[in-house]
């Protein structure tokens, strides 16, 4: 299942990085940082809700069917 997803920065509007989704289902993701040896997860406890979870002190959020920053750039230019 590895592909990249963009992770929102909960509290830096506009900030985030891209994660690979290691595996999951539709309560909880196993991500994986780029070129590194980290893991961490999401989790959510609804469906209507994003997955959320935190790496370093900052937390980050996903909702599945939102397009990320630059996948809305390239759609507008």
């Amino acid at each position: 299942m590895s592909h990249s997803i963009f992770l929102a920065d909960v509290d830096r509007p506009g900030e985030g990085f891209d994660a690979l989704v290691e595996s999951g289902d539709e309560w909880s993701l196993t991500l994986g940082v780029p070129n590194t040896t980290v893991t961490f997860r999401l989790r959510r406890k609804d469906l209507n809700l994003p997955y959320k979870g935190e790496l370093g002190g900052r937390w980050f959020q996903f909702m599945p069917g939102v397009a990320s920053p630059a996948r809305r750039k390239q759609r507008v230019g």
